[in-house]
């Protein structure tokens, strides 16, 4: 190492303080994850961007949810949820979902529906969406405050082609490609 190369000033601060500012920079997908409550068939959901693919054989995704979030024990009594996609005029869906205080605008846009599958039936999507992914609960990892759910994928609707929103730095943004 060199006199030129200095090294950076180690932070004191608490480790997840630190992780949380390295996290909100990071970009991630961002989506609206639903499901519905088996007692009173109301939709739940929340936005969410701790979701990523887990393999193609079998087709699966991953989610993370918090355990004493208000969806949580719906989506779990339910055994299945649908991972929506936003494109960038569907922006004003994020915003219920990810305010508590905006609970009470959340499902009333009308492009929401519930899917009629057989497996999902009474999942909500957003038709039109870039992409709808319907998954039913395979395992559940608790670690910490969250459930990891691996959901087999079981249905897509997709519009194809369309660029989704993604987060970062605290705002919803569209991905460009570099150069």
């Amino acid at each position: 190492m060199t006199d030129a190369v200095a090294a950076a000033p180690h932070d004191t601060s608490p480790l997840d303080a630190r992780l949380k500012s390295v996290l909100r920079i990071m970009p991630a997908p961002v989506g609206i994850v639903t499901s519905f409550d088996t007692d009173s068939g109301e939709p739940v959901g929340l936005a969410m961007s701790a979701l990523m693919p887990v393999c193609l054989d079998p087709p699966s995704m991953a989610i993370c949810v918090n355990r004493s979030g208000s969806a949580h024990a719906a989506m779990m009594r339910a055994g299945r949820f649908c991972i929506n996609l936003l494109h960038s005029r569907q922006d004003g869906h994020m915003a219920p979902f990810a305010d508590p205080a905006a609970r009470a605008a959340r499902f009333t846009q009308d492009d929401w529906r519930q899917h009629v599958h057989a497996v999902h039936h009474g999942v909500w999507y957003i038709e039109g969406a870039p992409a709808a992914i319907f998954c039913t609960i395979r395992e559940q990892i608790s670690y910490g405050t969250h459930d990891l759910l691996l959901g087999e994928v079981d249905d897509l609707i997709t519009t194809a082609g369309e660029e989704i929103v993604g987060w970062a730095n605290g705002a919803l943004y569209r991905p460009a490609p570099l150069g």
